[in-house]
């Protein structure tokens, strides 16, 4: 069973993106939550394999979030999601060691696949690498 936590205070890219995801990747168990101060909650509380981001959260900033969530869980995989796509958040995204950045609307059903897939197996290299140290 892989834990998915999505992060989404748009109630239709959160449906869009759960529909996504189960249709591809039954196996998942999915958890979503409308704000930061939630989701940072229950990154806290509980381990997921993958965190779905939004990076404009009301309460708590999305890549605050982010950081606290990694710090708990250093090989969580991170995927963020914005629909304000700049430079700035890119690079930022990057310099938080992201995973993906998935830009919304989403257009496509298929990246959003590829982007899980990516996450998810650099997670488990993660996972993997400090077993041997």
């Amino acid at each position: 069973m892989v834990r998915v936590l999505i992060a989404e205070d748009n109630a239709a890219y959160r449906q869009s993106l759960h529909q996504v995801l189960t249709g591809r990747f039954p196996f998942m168990q999915i958890t979503e939550t409308v704000n930061g101060t939630d989701t940072l909650h229950q990154a806290l509380s509980r381990n997921y394999d993958l965190i779905f981001m939004d990076v404009r959260m009301p309460e708590l900033d999305g890549f605050d979030v982010i950081v606290r969530a990694q710090r708990a869980q250093p090989d969580i995989a991170v995927l963020v999601m914005t629909g304000f796509g700049t430079v700035e958040t890119a690079i930022r995204a990057l310099r938080q060691g992201v995973d993906g950045l998935i830009l919304k609307p989403f257009s496509k059903g298929s990246e959003l696949v590829d982007a899980v897939k990516l996450a998810l197996a650099d997670s488990q290299q993660k996972r993997d690498a400090a077993r041997t140290h």
